[in-house]
């Protein structure tokens, strides 16, 4: 292993360490016990980090990556704002670590550490609009083929999906037992594309954004949780509410 190698798997044992910290004693787990779970020193620590907001934002990047890489999947070519969609929500469903953390660093955990730190508040604030915004280029190309909605502005529609794909994040730390697959279909009608299909597709493309290394080392595995989602009780009423999206479609 070069000397490279060498520094860069020491910085991903110490982010899993900080995964596996953070998610037993919170963000106020000790800089000394994370040092012992990865085997490192804490002069190890400071080669890679300044201090704890520094390491706090590796982790929270390394979290965050693989769910933005989902949501942003989108890039300024036709039908790649439906692929974007059909991606996110296969991930949902099979709860990917991507969009369940599982016990690993939580929702809850990134809000506690952007209320912390003003830094680590900035950094997250830019990966959010970041993606947005990259959401937004797509739907304009989608918009100019028909297939996007274009009585709403591209970047008011790329709000609306960026605020759905935190609200997924947020209904599975509640753990509501709400039917992805339908939040999907109407997601994507919502901004006038077929619902005609959707829920069937994006299995494909989910393995190549799952397949990339976790921090240590290992692929990520995109096997569904044993508690298979439940339908929501009001479903009669919440698909009552996803006809005039349906309508609203370009034709």
């Amino acid at each position: 292993m070069s000397r490279a190698e060498t520094k860069e798997a020491t910085r991903l044992a110490l982010i899993a360490a900080g995964l596996e910290e953070f998610a037993t004693r919170g963000l106020d787990a000790s800089l000394d016990a994370i040092c012992a779970r990865a085997n490192l020193t804490r002069g190890a620590f400071y080669v890679h980090f300044a201090d704890r907001d520094a390491f706090i934002l590796a982790v929270m990047n390394h979290v965050l990556g693989g769910f933005t890489t989902v949501l942003t999947a989108a890039r300024a070519e036709v039908g790649a704002v439906e692929r974007a969609l059909e991606l996110f929500f296969a991930a949902a469903r099979a709860r990917a670590p991507e969009i369940h953390a599982g016990r690993s660093l939580r929702f809850f955990h990134l809000m506690d550490a952007c209320h912390r730190s003003k830094q680590l508040g900035d950094a997250y604030r830019a990966l959010m609009l970041g993606a947005r915004d990259k959401l937004a280029e797509g739907i304009v190309v989608d918009q100019a083929a028909g297939r996007v909605r274009d009585d709403v502005e591209a970047p008011a529609l790329a709000d609306f999906l960026t605020v759905t794909a935190l609200g997924v994040v947020a209904m599975f730390e509640l753990e509501l037992q709400l039917d992805v697959a339908r939040l999907g279909a109407t997601s994507h009608a919502a901004i006038g594309g077929s619902p005609t299909g959707f829920a069937g597709r994006g299995a494909e493309a989910l393995g190549s954004i799952s397949a990339r290394p976790s921090a240590s080392g290992r692929a990520r595995q995109t096997t569904a949780s044993p508690r298979p989602a439940a339908r929501a009780t009001g479903s009669r009423r919440a698909s009552g509410r996803a006809s005039p999206a349906r309508s609203s479609r370009r034709v």
